[in-house]
């Protein structure tokens, strides 16, 4: 059994469109797909090239699913495919407007504890950083689509702070979770 030539590029390797809006099921469809195809098990009986072949394919769509199933990776890799490096992305310069927005949302999240019913102002706080996060997806996919991606920078570089705010976040609820046990 010999191993097929696998693109580079992660969107030709999962048969899909170089866009931002993804089909994740057909992702998870495709991903399932290749590594049934090229499992390193597959190629157990097969000369030792082949199966360092096979690892580094498997291997390679890991990373090329990793990189397409959520979004910031993916538009950072989408930019890296028009040459816009992640060093690029995250010097573009932020409004101030977008600055302070991310300060008071951080204030917030500092300040729950205080608060009479801390996972409510949270879970309020959580949808905020949602919408946001929804529509730097749709600044983003409508400025890459047309080619400005400058625009599409600067809307990843948002994500960026938006992301990080969610991970934050995310270990707030965890201590409020076990505050409460």
């Amino acid at each position: 059994m010999s191993l097929p030539e696998l693109q580079n590029n992660y969107f030709q390797l999962f048969d899909l469109t170089e866009k931002f809006a993804l089909d994740q099921t057909q992702l998870g469809v495709r991903y399932r797909q290749l590594q049934k195809e090229l499992h390193p098990d597959r190629y157990a009986s097969g000369s030792a090239y082949e199966q360092r072949l096979a690892v580094q394919y498997s291997a390679l769509i890991n990373e090329a699913y990793a990189t397409l199933r959520k979004a910031l990776p993916r538009a950072l890799y989408l930019l890296e495919l028009a040459g816009i490096s992640r060093e690029d992305v995250s010097g573009q310069k932020v409004d101030g407007g977008f600055l302070m927005a991310q300060m008071d949302l951080r204030e917030k999240l500092m300040l729950l504890d205080e608060l009479v019913d801390p996972q409510a102002a949270l879970e309020d706080l959580l949808a905020d950083i949602d919408v946001d996060v929804n529509q730097l997806h749709e600044e983003f996919s409508r400025a890459y689509s047309v080619g400005e991606l400058p625009a599409a920078a600067s809307a990843c570089v948002k994500l960026q702070y938006l992301e990080k705010l969610l991970l934050e976040a995310e270990q707030v609820e965890s201590r409020l979770i076990d505050n409460q046990t």
